[in-house]
C-alpha cells in the first residue's frame, strides 16, 4: 500500500491549513458529542480510544475531557503519518497515553472501544482496506466525511474551469470526493450505521470569526453562496446533503456480518 504522505510531513499540508482547523474543534465536536451519547460506558471503567490524523488535537481533548467527566478513565492513542502533527497534539491534549507514527494498517493495537476518523477517509488511498480495518479492531466508530459532490461544488469545478477538486487534492490531501450517498453506503458496507446527521455548516462559518472564514466572506460571491446555503439547510433540510457544502457525521457499530 503506498500512501501520499509528502504533503503531510514535507511542511505542504501545514502551509495551507496554518490554523489546522483550530476554529473548527467546538462545531465539530458538538456533532461528535450527540454521537457518542447514544454510545453507553459504565462509570469508573475505562474506554480505549484511537484518533486517527487527529489534526491539532483539541478535539481528541474534548473528547477525553468528556468521558472523564462523567465519571469514565481513558486510554487515548493519537495515531498520523506526520511526526510534526503529532508533537502538536502532544502539547494540546496532555490525556494521550501514546503516540503512534505509522499507517493505521500497520498498527498491532487493537481492541479499541472507539476509533475516530474526523476529515480523515478522503485523504487515504485505500479508504476501504482502512475501513475494514477499523471494523476489525474497534467496538465502534465515529467518522466525519466531507460532502463534496453536491450541487454548489459541482457548479463551483465548472466556475474554475475543472480545477477545483485538483485544488482540493494539491492544497489539503483530498483525494476522494463523495457524495452523501456513497459516503453512507461506505459506512454500510463495513460497518452498522447506528445515527448519522448533516450539520448546518453554512451557519458555523458565517458565525465565525477566524482568519480563513473571513478571507471567505470577504469573496461576495461566497459570501452569497453561503447566505443561500444556510436558508436551504434552513427550509429544504432534507435536500441539503445533495445541494451544498457540509459533511456527514456517523456513528458506526461493529458489524460481524460485514467483515
Amino acid at each position: 500500500m503506498v500512501i501520499k504522505e509528502d504533503i503531510y510531513n514535507d511542511g505542504t499540508y501545514i502551509d495551507n491549513n496554518k490554523t489546522l482547523h483550530i476554529e473548527d474543534s467546538e462545531y465539530k465536536f458538538s456533532s461528535i458529542k450527540l454521537l457518542l451519547e447514544s454510545v453507553k460506558f459504565k462509570e469508573n471503567t475505562t474506554v480505549k480510544l484511537l484518533d486517527v490524523g487527529g489534526g491539532a488535537g483539541i478535539i481528541g481533548k474534548f473528547v477525553c475531557e468528556y468521558f472523564i467527566e462523567k465519571g469514565i478513565s481513558v486510554e487515548f492513542y493519537a495515531l498520523d503519518l506526520s511526526k510534526e502533527m503529532l508533537l502538536v497534539q502532544e502539547k494540546n491534549n496532555p490525556y494521550i497515553k501514546k503516540i503512534i507514527n505509522q499507517n493505521i494498517l500497520d498498527i498491532s493495537e487493537k481492541d479499541f472501544d472507539i476509533i475516530f476518523m474526523i476529515d480523515v477517509i478522503e485523504h487515504i488511498p485505500n479508504y476501504q482496506d482502512v475501513a475494514k480495518k477499523i471494523s476489525k479492531i474497534s467496538k465502534y466508530s465515529i467518522y466525519n466525511i466531507p460532502l463534496e459532490v453536491n450541487l454548489f461544488d459541482k457548479l463551483r469545478n465548472i466556475y474554475f474551469k475543472g480545477q477545483y477538486y485538483k485544488e482540493q487534492e494539491r492544497t489539503i490531501g483530498h483525494i476522494h470526493f463523495f457524495s452523501y450517498l456513497s459516503a453512507l453506503n461506505l459506512m454500510k458496507k463495513y460497518y452498522q450505521p447506528v445515527k448519522w446527521f448533516f450539520p448546518d455548516q453554512s451557519s458555523h462559518i458565517l458565525n465565525t470569526d477566524s482568519i480563513e472564514y473571513r478571507q471567505q466572506k470577504a469573496n461576495s460571491l461566497r459570501a452569497l453562496e453561503l447566505k443561500i446555503s444556510k436558508k436551504i439547510y434552513k427550509y429544504v433540510n432534507f435536500l441539503s446533503p445533495f445541494l451544498i457544502q457540509g459533511s456527514l457525521f456517523v456513528l458506526n457499530k461493529k458489524s460481524r456480518e460485514k467483515i
